[in-house]
C-alpha cells in the first residue's frame, strides 16, 4: 500500500511539473529564423477544447507550404522606418523587432495599389511583448506608422490563468482621400496547459485564447465626413512551448457580428512550426508563385550550379539549413551561375531563388 501512495505522489508531481511558464526568453529576437508550415483546413479539427493536463493532438495536420518567419532589427528596415522606431530610452515608439506583415490597407483590393510592403514592429522587455506600429510604402514612399496607443499582445511572464487585455489604435493618410483609423480591444486569456502534439513533434505547451474586436473608419476630407465599420469578431488560438521563438500552433477564426452566420467561427489559418516539408518532386512550396530553375549536380560536393531563364531580372540566391538559418545570400550576374560550399558542412539544405516573377525552392544535398 505505501509503495501504491508513493507511485501516486511522483505521477501527480510529475503531472505538476508539465505546467510550464513562458517568459521572453521562449520568443524570438532580431536576427532568429523559424520555418513555419501553413496546414489545411480539417472540418473535424477540434480547435477550442481544452484544460489542464490536456493533450491537444494535432498530429494529423497537413501541410500545404512553407514559409520562413524572420526576426529583424529595425535599423536593417529602412532609414525612415529606424528613426521613428529607434531602440532609444526616450522614444515612445521605441522597437528591438520588427517583422514583414499586411495589414488591411496592403490587402484592400481598392487600396493595395497605394499601400505595399508592410512592416509591423514590436518591443519585447522582461515583463511585456508590445507592438508600437507598423510601417509600409505609401504610393512608394516608406512611412511609419506610430500608434497612438500600443498593442500589447503578451504580458511575461504567461502562467496558466492569466487574464489581460489592451486597447490599441492608429491612423494614415491616404492620399488624396482622407484618414483611415483603426481601433481595436484585445483579451487574452490563458485557458489550458498540457501536452501539444502536432507533426513537427511533442511539447509541453500554454494554451493563450485571444479574442479581438475592433472597427475601421475612413474620414473623407472632401465630404467633411466619415464611415465607420464594426469588425468580425477575431480569434486567435495559440500554443506555446519553451524555446520555441514563436507560438508552437496557431488557429485564426472569423465569427460574424450580423447575418445569418452570425456568430459562427471560420477558420481563416492554420500554421505551425515545423521542419522542411518536400512534395515528391523535391521541391518546397513557399506559398508564392514559383518560377523555373535548375540546379546541379545535386548532391553536389564543392560547388554547384544555379540556371534560370534570360528573362529573369533581379535574382537573388538564397541558401539556408533545414531550421531555417540563412548560411548564403547573393545576387545573380548572369543566367548560370556557380556556388561554392566548401565552407558548408555536409546535409540538406534549401535553394531559394527571388525574383521580380516571383520565388521558388528545392532541396540542395551537399556531400
Amino acid at each position: 500500500m505505501k509503495n501504491i501512495f508513493i507511485f501516486l505522489f511522483c505521477f501527480s508531481l510529475s503531472s505538476l511539473t508539465a505546467q510550464i511558464t513562458i517568459d521572453q526568453d521562449d520568443f524570438g529576437d532580431a536576427g532568429d529564423t523559424a520555418r513555419m508550415s501553413v496546414a489545411a483546413w480539417n472540418p473535424l479539427l477540434d480547435f477550442g477544447a481544452t484544460d489542464t493536463n490536456y493533450i491537444w493532438d494535432f498530429s494529423d495536420l497537413q501541410w500545404q507550404s512553407q514559409y520562413v518567419d524572420q526576426f529583424l532589427n529595425p535599423l536593417y528596415t529602412g532609414t525612415t522606418y529606424a528613426f521613428t522606431f529607434s531602440n532609444t530610452a526616450f522614444n515612445p515608439y521605441r522597437s528591438n523587432i520588427a517583422k514583414t506583415a499586411d495589414n488591411v490597407l496592403t490587402t484592400l483590393p481598392i487600396l493595395s495599389s497605394i499601400f505595399t510592403d508592410g512592416y509591423n514592429f514590436f518591443y519585447k522587455t522582461p515583463t511585456m511583448y508590445r507592438q508600437r506600429g507598423l510601417g509600409m510604402k505609401v504610393s512608394g514612399f516608406p512611412t511609419p506608422v506610430p500608434m497612438s496607443h500600443a498593442d500589447t499582445l503578451y504580458h511575461f511572464p504567461m502562467n496558466y490563468g492569466n487574464e489581460d487585455s489592451a486597447l490599441s489604435d492608429y491612423r494614415v493618410f491616404v492620399p488624396q482621400l482622407g484618414v483611415y483609423v483603426h481601433k481595436q480591444h484585445r483579451v487574452n486569456k490563458v485557458d489550458g496547459w498540457g501536452t501539444l502534439i502536432t507533426p513537427f513533434g511533442t511539447f509541453d505547451a500554454l494554451r493563450v485564447r485571444t479574442e479581438i474586436t475592433g472597427s475601421d473608419s475612413l474620414y473623407i476630407d472632401t465630404l467633411n465626413a466619415g464611415i465607420k465599420v464594426d469588425n468580425d469578431i477575431l480569434r486567435e488560438y495559440k500554443w506555446f512551448g519553451k524555446n520555441q521563438l514563436l507560438p508552437l500552433l496557431q488557429i485564426n477564426t472569423q465569427a460574424g457580428i450580423f447575418g445569418q452566420f452570425q456568430g459562427f467561427e471560420f477558420v481563416t489559418k492554420i500554421v505551425y512550426r515545423d521542419s522542411v516539408r518536400f512534395d515528391l518532386t523535391g521541391i518546397i512550396n513557399m506559398g508564392k508563385d514559383e518560377i523555373q530553375f535548375s540546379v546541379f549536380p545535386n548532391p553536389s560536393s564543392g560547388s554547384f550550379f544555379v540556371s534560370v531563364p534570360a528573362e529573369l531580372n533581379a535574382v537573388t540566391i538564397k541558401l539556408t539549413d533545414v531550421s531555417g538559418r540563412l548560411v548564403l545570400q547573393r545576387e545573380m550576374i548572369m543566367a548560370t551561375e556557380q556556388v561554392n560550399t566548401e565552407v558548408l558542412v555536409k546535409g540538406i539544405y534549401i535553394l531559394t531563388l527571388q525574383s521580380d516573377k516571383g520565388t521558388a525552392s528545392k532541396k540542395l544535398i551537399i556531400e
